[in-house]
């Protein structure tokens, strides 16, 4: 098990020597400062600090998957003050692995978290822990998450530092531990006892100068009287570097932020204070019961086990494959007009210049006027959003770290959102017609309303660009639905890609003319999810393309059939507002927090030939 004080969980072990590490291992508490648990340590905890002169330490309690229960240092010296208990450890320097550690205290990446065998320990009714003999001190990267530490990683441990584990596997009882009654520990005497060892530790540090510790002398909080100290408990704050701002000021430092190039969200901490701030200047409601929370089944409940491993096994998913394949500007405006090439100027065959009248700029002039054409594509941004909620309780109790764990799905998910708009986008609300919903009005808020996508354009806007395979797929087949688009697209194989379903994909495999990229060789491009060339041109398979009715479209049934659509890759533009962000807030009246993921975004075409479909393929 593990119990970590707030002050342990907010400042980090620090280096005080070559391989030498120190920092709050326990941190005191009172009924009003009670950890994560509801629980707290006092000075009268009994922690059995008399039956060892060293403790092992170990890397998250012996449960990281690559390093296991292996000893990564000493603990030699315990001292308990008005603050809590004091360690100092020695690392084994002479292991990969503890370097690797020794790396991570230096970064302030690393707390202390204390250990103890779950049989020994005694926690009174209100949380007051009354026993808890510590038998080791580990470094872990997620302190606040509780661990059981298990009887196979402490019998390793004693073992690899010679010393006896018996005496941690026999029944409490038979250890003459402490209890209340008539052996119970007086806090004044621990008061008093504290405030020798202080005076103790002060001489100490005064006797030692910068240059015989190498570390500097040890920094101990400010405090009032120690025995005054310990009797009420710690008093912890803890500031941001954003104290000084008022909500205004925050959210114009947010909203120049975002309007920067390559903006990807501010820090948690800014978000953090942000919300606070603005939620003290004016609260705002959430809506009930649409948090996830550490009881929600399918939503939380499952990942607040007895004992879990750490270790999230990630629902498959296929690479996003659609994006990557055209340009992407900024727009530094919505709307946005992008201009582009019209007609292009008359060439004549002359005759030689041979007078005057020929050096005029009127009709008499041998070369005949012409004219270039222009023309312009209007981009207007769309927003794609999503909103997440869920309890500090969830992120408290979870095993998984959720924050990270949230923020990191939630940007594939919008990253998947992409480009499934991107192929499908179609906004046509009507009640027939509508590629995705061709038998009912689409529902409000769908991702692909947003705007129009490749496949809209040959089963739609260009009907001629599209073929009905009636069948199976064949070479034929693929190469009549690349020729409906106008040659000047179709020709070059390098700018253009086949997009299919993965039953397509299936059946491409028995074309012996498609092109694995395990047979490409030096041909083979490096698009990502490609898996393989028809003609020289990359096939990718996307999650975003849905299985279809006979027509190419779908409906709320009975859709079976694949589709493959053939790209023009300069003909299409990404046009960007907003590029990704994600943010969690944390909203400390209601103790939960809230995550939003948004992007604004819109894809444009040169012309109403640069797509072409073949569809209705047996899958």
């Amino acid at each position: 098990m593990e119990r970590v004080g707030e002050a342990a969980r907010r400042g980090a072990v620090k280096m005080i020597g070559e391989g030498r590490i120190g920092g709050y291992l326990i941190v005191w508490g009172d009924d009003a400062h009670k950890d994560l648990h509801g629980e707290y340590f006092t000075p009268a905890t009994d922690l059995a600090l008399d039956w060892y002169a060293r403790r092992p330490v170990l890397y998250h309690h012996g449960l990281d998957g690559a390093i296991g229960p292996a000893l990564v240092g000493v603990m030699d010296a315990l001292r308990a003050d008005e603050v809590g208990l004091w360690a100092e450890a020695q690392l084994d320097l002479h292991r990969r692995y503890t370097r690797a550690v020794r790396d991570l205290v230096a970064r302030g990446a690393l707390a202390w978290s204390s250990g103890s065998l779950p049989h020994l320990v005694e926690v009174a009714p209100d949380g007051r822990i009354k026993r808890w003999p510590l038998v080791e001190g580990s470094l872990t990267p997620t302190p606040a998450e509780p661990r059981r530490t298990t009887v196979g990683a402490i019998k390793g441990a004693y073992e690899a530092l010679g010393l006896d584990a018996a005496r941690l596997l026999a029944a409490p009882d038979d250890l003459n531990m402490t209890d209340e009654g008539e052996n119970a520990v007086n806090r004044d005497e621990i008061a008093a006892a504290v405030s020798a060892a202080l005076e103790e530790r002060a001489a100490l540090v005064e006797q030692t100068s910068a240059a015989e510790a190498p570390h500097g002398p040890v920094r101990r909080l400010p405090t009032a009287d120690p025995a005054e100290a310990i009797k009420a408990g710690p008093r912890i704050t803890v500031g941001s570097p954003y104290d000084g701002l008022e909500a205004l000021d925050m959210a114009h430092g947010y909203v120049m932020l975002r309007a920067t190039k390559g903006f990807r969200g501010v820090s948690e901490t800014y978000a953090n204070a942000l919300a606070h701030k603005v939620r003290r200047a004016g609260l705002s409601a959430l809506k009930a019961d649409e948090l996830s929370t550490s009881t929600q089944a399918g939503y939380g409940d499952e990942w607040v086990p007895d004992l879990w491993s750490a270790e999230l096994w990630r629902q498959a998913r296929l690479e996003n494959v659609i994006l990557p394949l055209f340009r992407a500007i900024e727009m530094p405006g919505n709307p946005y007009e992008l201009p582009i090439e019209g007609a292009d100027p008359t060439v004549y065959y002359v005759a030689e210049t041979n007078d005057e009248a020929d050096l005029t700029l009127g009709p008499g002039n041998p070369i005949p006027d012409s004219k270039i054409g222009s023309g312009k594509v209007t981009l207007a941004a769309r927003k794609l959003a999503l909103r997440v909620g869920f309890s500090a309780e969830l992120a408290e109790d979870s095993l998984v770290p959720v924050l990270g764990m949230y923020r990191e799905q939630a940007m594939r998910a919008l990253a998947a959102a992409i480009d499934s708009v991107l192929l499908n986008g179609d906004t046509e609300t009507g009640a027939t017609g509508q590629i995705n919903s061709d038998d009912a009005a689409p529902p409000a808020g769908a991702t692909y309303l947003a705007f129009n996508g490749l496949r809209k354009l040959p089963l739609v806007t260009t009907t001629a660009n599209s073929v009905n395979a009636g069948g199976d797929p064949s070479l034929a087949l693929l190469r009549q639905v690349r020729f409906t688009m106008a040659h000047r697209y179709s020709v070059n194989p390098s700018h253009l890609a086949w997009i299919v379903d993965g039953g397509t994909y299936a059946k491409l495999l028995g074309i012996s003319e498609f092109l694995t990229m395990d047979k490409a060789g030096p041909h083979a491009t490096a698009l990502t999810g490609q898996i393989g060339m028809v003609d020289g041109i990359p096939v990718l398979v996307s999650a975003a393309m849905p299985l279809t009715m006979a027509d190419g479209k779908v409906n709320a049934s009975g859709n079976t059939k694949g589709q493959a659509v053939c790209v023009y890759r300069p003909g299409w533009i990404v046009g960007y507002r907003r590029r990704v962000a994600a943010s969690v807030d944390y909203l400390p009246y209601y103790d939960a927090y809230q995550m939003t993921a948004t992007v604004r975004l819109v894809l444009a075409r040169l012309d109403a030939d640069v797509s072409a479909a073949l569809y209705n393929i047996t899958v």
